[in-house]
């Protein structure tokens, strides 16, 4: 079934190989040109073939990130990897290999076509992520059952199966089942998938497919339930709020509080509990509100930053193109008086006079040329001073919204430390209610014994009682300064990216370097017009000289 190469030695992929095959599918002409120049670029490669060159093994190609088609065809490949590096490939072509498992293509989420024709696959499996995937080659491979094929119901994007030459072609229902379940599929075996097979499996399991139908709908709709949960919790995190929009930070108190579950021991407790729990909840969610409101307005904030930085430019971009048309429009007119004042010239003689004229023919062109670059140079300083003023702004707003919410939720978080101290001041008198009835023997107490044991001696008691409390105050403590840490975090990051290095302001400094840049280019080579210029000038006689 495959090539086997009897004989001859697998063959390594190696830098050396890759740099020949390259050279080798270069455009006629380019390949000595790139050799000249720079070595081979394999980033640069969109697509490579390495059919027919006995590789046993895909390694070593990390570097052609940007390919889109790659043919390994015809090899003694035994397993898919290595290829997680290529996510733009659209086009994968491992036909005629050893290959048993289809695996590790989860980074390739462009990929259109696949063929895997003539390989010892058995199971149709780990392609959960090409949900691009139009076309399918697995033909002349191992596949024996026939309900394999229900695993690419989930591919919704294949048109085109080739399962032909599988011992589950050879089952008398081959096509009316795979076109009954996959609804999507309009080419089987390279043929157009007839209506008659479809309706013929249909009839036959419309139970089955009714019923899978029912579950995948059940599926999708966890799913996007999932996803929709997932992106709120992410928007939450991002306001630096999430688990505070329910008893998610009371639960918190009591989860790593040994002292306190002594103490929920007792007869009462519970209720206090419970009172605290009707007090915490809605601090917590006033807490969240404020969170989920200025993280509104910091993103509102980034926004009119980026309007305003667009806007900006694109007004100095349109203003830029006006004053050269204006400038073009007047161009021909000026280079025809130069040319004029040369004809007249040459036709009348040249003498001081019309010496004089060309000049001045010239100078008012020239004039021209230094006052549109002196209008497109003064507005881009402008423009560039402006954008400064605008970030640094942005800078100052922002820093005023994190302390905004910081003092507003430094507010909330002292009612919830004043609501535990409440809280630990009733427990108090509870404990030391019971420890008075333990102490006296009275029979209507009932503690588990040991708790019981505890309950015997007052500094044991109060001892529970601030150890439960510290607890607490830790919690409380602990997510006001997750908060705060991470939002002055997230501030420093924010305004460093837009002032600083890596984001805002490199963009900024090269977008003005590149337009100094081509501002010069444009009034170089109009003044360069002037050279197409053959300029008489009077004859100085040596007598003269």
């Amino acid at each position: 079934m495959n090539n086997l190469y009897v004989g001859e030695d697998p063959v390594v992929i190696s830098h050396a190989l890759l740099s020949a095959v390259v050279l080798e599918q270069s455009p006629k002409g380019e390949a000595e040109t790139i050799v000249e120049r720079e070595p081979v670029r394999f980033n640069d490669v969109k697509e490579l073939s390495l059919s027919y060159k006995r590789i046993l093994r895909i390694d070593n190609m990390w570097e052609f990130t940007a390919l889109t088609k790659l043919q390994l065809d015809n090899n003694i490949i035994e397993s898919i990897q290595n290829l997680f590096y290529m996510p733009n490939l659209k086009w994968l072509d491992l036909s005629f290999n050893r290959i048993e498992k289809i695996e590790n293509l989860d980074q390739l989420v462009n990929l259109e076509d696949l063929s895997l024709f003539s390989n010892n696959i058995s199971v149709l499996e780990n392609m959960d992520k090409q949900q691009k995937l139009q076309v399918l080659s697995i033909g002349n491979n191992c596949i024996e059952k026939l309900d394999n094929v229900l695993y690419l119901r989930a591919l919704e994007s294949l048109g085109s199966l080739g399962l032909a030459g599988n011992p589950c072609a050879e089952d008398p229902e081959y096509k009316t089942y795979v076109g009954a379940f996959l609804r999507n599929l309009t080419y089987l075996d390279y043929r157009l998938v007839r209506e008659e097979w479809r309706a013929e499996g249909l009839k036959k399991h419309s139970y089955i497919i009714e019923e899978m139908e029912l579950l995948e709908h059940r599926d999708e709709f966890e799913k996007e339930k999932k996803e929709k949960q997932s992106e709120q919790e992410e928007r939450f995190r991002e306001a630096f709020v999430e688990g505070l929009s329910g008893g998610q930070l009371f639960d918190q108190l009591f989860e790593d509080d040994k002292d306190g579950e002594h103490l929920s021991n007792l007869q009462g407790a519970d209720e206090i509990r419970e009172t605290l729990r009707g007090q915490v909840v809605p601090v917590c969610k006033q807490i969240f509100d404020v969170g989920i409101e200025k993280e509104k307005q910091r993103a509102e904030e980034i926004s009119q930053l980026v309007k305003c930085l667009y806007e900006a430019r694109r007004a100095d971009q349109d203003k830029a193109v006006r004053l050269m048309d204006e400038f073009l429009a007047e161009k021909d007119a000026l280079l025809g008086d130069i040319a004029n004042a040369i004809d007249f010239a040459e036709e009348t003689g040249i003498n001081d006079e019309t010496e004089e004229s060309i000049d001045k023919a010239i100078q008012i062109y020239s004039e021209h040329c230094q006052k549109l670059w002196s209008q497109l140079m003064g507005s881009e300083v402008v423009l560039n001073d402006g954008l400064e003023e605008v970030i640094q702004e942005f800078g100052r707003n922002l820093t005023d919204m994190v302390s905004s919410m910081l003092e507003a939720t430094q507010v909330l978080f002292a009612q919830l430390r004043d609501l535990e101290a409440g809280f630990t001041e009733q427990i108090t008198e509870l404990a030391l209610h019971v420890l008075e009835k333990v102490i006296r023997n009275d029979e209507d107490v009932e503690l588990p014994l040991e708790t019981a044991e505890l309950f015997t001696d007052k500094e044991v008691v109060m001892s529970l009682v601030a150890g439960s409390h510290d607890a607490h105050m830790q919690a409380i403590d602990g997510r006001e300064d997750t908060m705060t840490s991470r939002l002055k975090t997230w501030l420093q990051s924010t305004i460093a990216n837009m002032l600083k290095l890596p984001s805002t302001r490199r963009e900024e400094e090269e977008r003005n370097r590149s337009r100094v840049i081509e501002i010069n280019h444009f009034l170089d080579k109009q003044r360069d017009e002037l050279d197409d210029f053959d300029v008489p000038r009077v004859q100085v006689l040596e007598d003269d000289i």
